[in-house]
């Protein structure tokens, strides 16, 4: 591809992702309001956008070593984005029943109903439960989604970033934080079946990078960063 429209195409691209950037942030802060759809949509398009940007301009440089050192700032910034994507998801978001600030509740029996009402340690019984609601039309399926898809997803990016270390173990004291700081900040709710689902979608991410195949085409698509 031609220089000059390698960095054009990136600029492009760079301009949406900030666009879907500055998006997030103005929601984050409420300056405006986005549906969760919507934001979901905003967070794909920006990460999409961000990546080809980086790749059509790591091309441009037609320069290995430039192109490598460029793709390894831009994973770092994604890591940094998915993490906070993380805590907004996990511990913020309304959106997602989310209440952080409600720690400071001065109810002494908040923590004491949030143990009772927002937190299993049975397995599978809140995943028996969506399933249930959902089949007996008490729960739409954009729902039982969200919560059983989406938490079997949502840790599915971490082995790409932490693929080289003792990823089992990693992702269980990862997962287990998250769900030890919703009972701590009183947000969400703290249940094993998130830590299973959780689980069991990034080791599933992890096999599947750590194909010989799909390896060889994240090493074309990152100029040698993953290996």
């Amino acid at each position: 591809m031609n220089r000059r429209y390698s960095f054009a195409l990136a600029s492009v691209l760079l301009f949406i992702c900030l666009v879907c950037v500055l998006g997030l942030i103005a929601n984050a802060f409420n300056i405006i309001a986005l549906e969760n759809a919507v934001k979901n949509i905003s967070v794909m398009i920006c990460v999409l956008s961000g990546y080809f940007a980086a790749f059509f301009c790591g091309i441009g440089l037609q320069n290995r070593e430039k192109a490598q050192n460029l793709m390894k700032k831009f994973l770092f910034a994604l890591f940094v984005f998915y993490l906070v994507l993380l805590i907004d998801f996990t511990l913020i978001n309304n959106g997602y029943g989310r209440d952080i600030l409600s720690v400071f509740d001065p109810d002494r029996s908040s923590f004491r109903r949030y143990l009772k009402e927002s937190t299993n340690f049975i397995p599978f019984a809140t995943v028996k439960l969506f399933i249930k609601g959902y089949v007996h039309h008490n729960l739409s399926w954009a729902d039982t989604a969200v919560n059983l898809l989406g938490n079997f997803a949502f840790f599915m990016p971490v082995p790409f970033f932490l693929c080289i270390l003792k990823m089992l173990i990693l992702l269980f004291l990862c997962i287990s934080c998250v769900e030890f700081l919703q009972v701590v900040f009183m947000t969400g709710s703290c249940d094993i079946d998130d830590l299973i689902l959780n689980l069991s979608g990034a080791m599933l991410f992890y096999f599947v990078i750590c194909r010989s195949g799909v390896s060889k085409i994240l090493t074309k698509l990152t100029f040698g960063v993953w290996k």
